[in-house]
């Protein structure tokens, strides 16, 4: 919530400087635009000179000041340029940085964890009861080490096999889990969809 605060004023501020970077980019395009007027102007002088040079002197003294004044021109419009690449290239790292920000800012939600239920389950199963794997489907039930698909089956239970359910049920990956000690002592987590309460 405080960090809010910060990164709403550094959004501001990033927004700021984009604005003025943004301003200043487009005086530079007004000068280079006046600038290249100037030059058509004085390439239009340069043209009439170069006509009139045969006329003496002074019209060759007015071309030597024309073409220096077009390469005076001439240089500052490429220093403008300069100048517009490199407001261009600022511009580009901040809105890169301030991306980086935002992105940074964006927190994943936490993954839902599992949850233990205190309603009663299905078929009712419930801590201290005796269930049985049931039979229907003839597969053994994996007996795991932790609630949930991801956790490690080191066992399996064949259809019909007696046990206690200790807890649970914990639902996890869409399936209600119960921690059970089967007759013959061996412990792990199961999943309820295949318990039954009466053997079959």
């Amino acid at each position: 919530m405080f960090g809010f605060g910060k990164d709403k004023k550094k959004e501001e501020e990033e927004k700021a400087k984009q604005e003025q970077i943004s301003q200043a980019m487009r005086q530079m395009s007004d000068q280079i635009a006046a600038k290249g007027k100037e030059v058509a102007d004085l390439e239009k002088q340069l043209e009439t000179a170069k006509k009139d040079a045969a006329q003496g002197d002074a019209a060759e003294k007015a071309l030597a000041e024309t073409q220096a004044k077009v390469r005076e021109m001439q240089a500052e419009m490429a220093k403008l340029q300069i100048q517009a690449q490199a407001a261009q290239a600022r511009a580009a790292k901040a809105a890169a940085e301030a991306a980086s920000a935002a992105k940074a800012a964006v927190t994943p939600a936490p993954a839902p964890a599992a949850t233990l239920s205190s309603a009663p389950a299905a078929g009712g199963l419930a801590a201290g009861v005796t269930a049985w794997v049931q039979k229907a489907g003839g597969k053994n039930l994996r007996l795991r080490d932790k609630p949930g698909l991801e956790s490690n089956a080191f066992d399996g239970l064949a259809p019909g096999t007696q046990m206690t359910l200790l807890e649970g049920p914990i639902q996890d990956d869409g399936y209600p889990w119960w921690r059970i000690r089967t007759a013959d002592g061996r412990e792990g987590w199961v999943a309820g969809t295949e318990l039954v309460t009466t053997p079959q």
